[in-house]
């Protein structure tokens, strides 16, 4: 590890050089006999072959394990559980091994990936090894045949085998020698070499080969490692990398134009990191003059100059153009290679989506032991269901000595004589005044948990007017629920913990049903909560749909554990936490170029809006026909121009109204019977903004956007539950995945979407929810502007070019849920407040990187404030806030705001005082009410209200004054 840290150390200085400063050095080291690149048609050192880790030492030209590929891969993210070194020993049913495959997958379906295989007829193989990459290409559809060419007979014997055991005698064929004119035959359609120049001894004779080989238009394609300086790094001259500058002249020479190319030097890097190597390598009892602990060091050493940015790992295309003369393909070259893209600015790695993971049950117990937090009685305010959990939960609370306080739906306020209160469900104003009467005193509830969900019907035979109802009414009561806790007269420092119950409205593991679908709004509800209200501290739990014995346990160590998961569900005993994780969609296993079909008819809703325009003229383009475009509003000159130019490819295009009202679906239907194809696929892109913060938000606002999510969704899944469809994808946001302030009722509404995709899965129908970041035109310049604030923020805007060509990959091959964002994960997790990274982001908590902050600003901030003068305490913390105001105003350190202005003053609105009202509360746990930040309060005295309730421990209470 000592190699590989030097050597990383040093690629991270030599690439922060200059051009100047790195040229001087370079001259100055060749001046003291440093070691030089060979040239481009000269003899080449051979690369150490990651195949001798597979193999036993001494195990000679032996084939290596079945299935591994003796090559580096990519992996988007490094993977602490991961070791290379283990995964080359692993057995092929071994989570290593699984990795390893993943990440090959990976860079096999990225070597690819601008190439249409279906087009070739003869495709040669260099470098080829012991045929694992032949016979993976082998495997995809397509009729070409392929010629594998190595230098090594023993490496042609073992490919040979490999290929008679994988019966592909018939499509690939084996050849040894050089690869001049006596080689294989001329004229191919593809020449392909992944890690195959380092092999071969010389390069300039290979690529004249190549040049000689390859039809005019025909592809090359590389996959290599490549020095990005003309300086031999330490512990890598045997290496034998090719420079950059190497292969500019060699595909020049030969009249190979780059058409494409990536740098996937990081995901390179983290597949190779491994901070345990020299356990890993002990345990295998790899001695250091073992042939497989060399090659794992020297590789480890090339993982650091990959991270430092020394070496380049490129996957390139290239096109063979006999017109071009070498100083014209020279000159394009040197600019397409200069301006490479980074494999993470590929489309391809926009793709996440939601996964139910299996984990241990929560420790117990886990209640604040900070002397910050003293140890609140255990008070629970449970709306309680009508199916009996309450009464269970209840008596588990009595013998922990605790206690209950029931409440139940009902037509007016009252408070009961057993202590319960009625509650009607649609008055904010119950809700208030029930907070505040049982907060009094000293006994508030600890805990608030809201069972009513579980009162929810089955959604089978509900009307579209009752399923909206329903949903409604139990969003409505979570929603002026949330708005009293925010809004109560409580006084103490903390505030109660909120827990939202369903039953059966996930579905875990892609199997069983999704009887609860009515509860799924709840918790795109309860993901807003927990976004702009932090200190509400909401948690959504998922009850199995029939229950269980363990049920009533396993819910009552959840509640006392109290651990930092916030999505749960609860399975045959078993827990299960939702992340969001990458998903993997590149075209190697044969899912072929999507195409719609000219005898079927696509209905798209939404279909006169911008985003609706684009999906139908993008289905369109790949063979659709005949489409009917829904929306609820009258169709503008820009949808009436986009409809005229579908019209003129041929497309027989109806625009009609909206489909959330029973009559106007008849319509629609009954037209499209009498004089359209059968329908065969919906696209439900209808949508409705109604957008502010959850104290704003209302019942009838939820409504409104309901209509058009919902009850659309609904309406068109009734109608078509028995028709054959070829796919029912709902478009939606990403920000049903990540949460964001101010979008309560979207985030509600499309969790239904998300909801009714898997409830259709469940019943054999095709379903599917895609959910996008924000798209974008080239020539708007406004859009470029707020792509540029995103972006500082890690979340970029798509082109909607290439969001369309993404939308390729979502279609029917994705799971029920996908995201669809560009994301930097390093900026988006380090621009986030506290110490603790919501769970949900926890496979990329490795990319948030030095810097956060969190428990450390408080603990410094409380030192000063109660450890030193109060001139000093109040000043530390009126720095610390006008640093914050900056931040969420985007203003940047060099314009921090003066301590006499008001957040109003500078253009502070509702969104962004959440956003600021969270900074506090996650970096010192303060809840500072935001009607106080909007309150026209100065900078000033803000701070000093903080510095208060950091002196005293005790949050300043809602509606006091500051």
């Amino acid at each position: 590890m000592e190699q590989e840290g030097q050597g990383r150390i040093l690629a991270e200085r030599l690439a922060a050089l200059s051009p100047e400063k790195r040229a001087l050095l370079e001259l100055t080291l060749k001046g003291r006999g440093a070691p030089k690149q060979a040239p481009a048609t000269g003899a080449q050192g051979v690369r150490p072959s990651l195949g001798a880790l597979f193999r036993e030492p001494g195990g000679g030209q032996a084939p290596t394990r079945a299935g591994a590929f003796p090559t580096l891969a990519l992996l988007p993210e490094a993977v602490p559980a991961f070791s290379w070194v283990l995964a080359t020993q692993d057995s092929p049913e071994g989570e290593q091994a699984r990795l390893l495959a993943q990440a090959h997958s990976e860079l096999r379906g990225a070597l690819f990936r601008g190439v249409d295989l279906t087009a070739c007829e003869h495709v040669l193989g260099f470098g080829c090894g012991e045929g694992h990459e032949l016979v993976a290409l082998a495997a995809r559809p397509g009729k070409f045949k392929i010629v594998g060419h190595t230098s090594s007979p023993g490496e042609a014997e073992a490919a040979r085998e490999l290929v008679r055991a994988r019966s592909f005698e018939g499509r690939i064929g084996i050849v040894t020698g050089a690869l001049g004119q006596e080689g294989p035959e001329t004229g191919f359609d593809l020449a392909f070499g992944l890690e195959a120049l380092g092999q071969a001894e010389e390069r300039g004779p290979l690529f004249a080969a190549l040049g000689a080989r390859v039809r005019a238009g025909g592809r090359l394609v590389i996959g290599d490692l490549f020095s990005k300086m003309g300086l031999s790094l330490p512990h890598l001259e045997r290496m034998a990398l090719p420079t950059v500058e190497e292969l500019i002249q060699l595909l020049s020479a030969n009249r190979f134009a780059v058409v494409d190319c990536v740098d996937a030097a990081r995901e390179a890097a983290n597949f190779l990191h491994d901070a345990a190597m020299d356990t890993h390598l002990e345990r295998l009892q790899w001695k250091p003059e073992d042939a497989r602990a060399d090659a794992a060091r020297t590789y480890a050493a090339i993982g650091g100059a990959l991270r430092g940015g020394a070496v380049a790992y490129l996957l390139l295309t290239a096109e063979k153009r006999p017109e071009l003369d070498p100083a014209q393909a020279e000159k394009l070259n040197r600019e397409r290679l200069s301006a490479a893209r980074f494999y993470s600015e590929l489309p391809h790695n926009w793709l996440y989506a939601p996964q139910w993971r299996a984990v241990a049950s929560p420790p117990r117990p886990a209640r604040d032991a900070s002397p910050e937090a003293p140890a609140r009685p255990l008070h629970f305010l449970v709306f309680a269901d009508k199916t009996g959990l309450a009464a269970e939960l209840s008596r588990r609370v009595g013998a922990a000595g605790g206690r209950c306080t029931f409440v139940h739906r009902g037509e007016e306020f009252r408070r009961n004589e057993d202590g319960s209160y009625g509650v009607p469900l649609r008055n904010p104003e119950a809700f208030l005044r029930l907070v505040d009467e049982v907060s009094r005193g000293e006994e508030g509830p600890s805990q608030v948990l809201y069972l009513w969900g579980l009162d929810a019907p089955k959604p089978e035979e509900l009307t579209v007017g009752q399923l909206q109802d329903e949903t409604l009414d139990a969003c409505g009561g979570l929603l002026y629920l949330t708005q009293a806790l925010l809004k109560g007269s409580a006084s103490t420092a903390v505030s109660p913990s909120l827990w939202v119950l369903t039953r059966g409205a996930q579905r875990v593991g892609g199997s069983g049903e999704v009887p609860g679908l009515l509860g799924a709004p709840l918790w795109g509800l309860g993901k807003a909560i927990a976004y702009e209200h932090p200190e509400l501290d909401c948690r959504r739990i998922d009850l199995e749909p029939g229950g269980g014995e363990e049920e009533v346990g396993q819910l009552w160590s959840e509640l006392r554990a109290h651990d930092h998961e916030d999505q749960i569900s609860l399975r045959g005993g078993h827990r299960h936490v939702l992340r969001l994780a990458r998903y993997r969609q590149w075209d190697w296993d044969g899912a072929g170029r999507l195409q719609f079909r000219a005898d079927a008819t696509y209905l798209v809703t939404g279909g006169l809006g911008g985003l609706g325009l684009l999906i139908a003229r993008w289905m369109v383009e790949r063979g659709a026909r005949n489409l009917v475009l829904l929306g609820r509003k009258r169709a503008s000159d820009v949808s009436t121009d986009e409809v005229r130019e579908m019209r003129g490819r041929g497309a027989t295009i109806v625009s009609l109204a909206g489909v959330s009202v029973d009559s106007d679906l008849d319509y629609v239907m009954a037209g499209i019977a009498k004089r359209m194809p059968p329908l065969r696929g919906v696209v439900h892109a209808a949508t409705e903004v109604d957008d502010g913060i959850l104290v704003h938000q209302t019942r009838e606002r939820f409504g409104r956007v309901f209509s058009a999510k919902v009850a659309g969704a609904w309406n068109l899944h009734r109608w078509l539950a028995g028709r054959e469809l070829d796919f029912f994808h709902a478009v939606s946001s990403s920000t049903s995945l990540m949460g964001a302030s101010g979008q309560g009722n979207h985030l509600a509404a499309t969790a239904f979407l998300d909801g009714l995709a898997e409830y259709r899965r469940a019943l054999g129908l095709p379903g599917q929810s895609s959910n996008w970041g924000a798209w974008a035109q080239a020539e708007d310049e406004a859009m470029k502007a707020l792509d540029a604030r995103m972006r500082k923020r890690g979340v970029g805007m798509m082109p909607s070019q290439q969001a369309l060509v993404v939308m390729e990959q979502v279609f029917g091959q994705a799971p029920s849920t996908v995201g669809v964002m560009p994301i930097h994960w390093p900026a988006f997790l380090g621009s986030l407040p506290g110490d603790e990274l919501s769970p949900l982001f926890a496979d990329f908590g490795s990319e948030a990187g030095p810097g956060r902050a969190g428990s450390s600003t408080r603990r410094e901030l409380v030192r000063r404030v109660r450890g030193g003068s109060r001139e000093e305490g109040r000043g530390a913390v009126l720095t610390w806030f006008r640093e914050q105001v900056a931040m969420t105003l985007e203003l940047g350190s060099a314009q921090l705001p003066e301590p006499e202005q008001t957040l109003h003053e500078l253009g502070l609105d509702s969104l962004m005082g959440v956003e600021l009202k969270k900074r506090i509360h996650t970096e010192l746990r303060v809840d500072l009410p935001l009607q106080a930040l909007l309150s026209g309060k100065s900078i000033a005295e803000l701070a000093g209200a903080l510095h208060e309730a950091l002196r005293s421990g005790v949050s300043p209470a809602p509606g006091a004054q500051v």
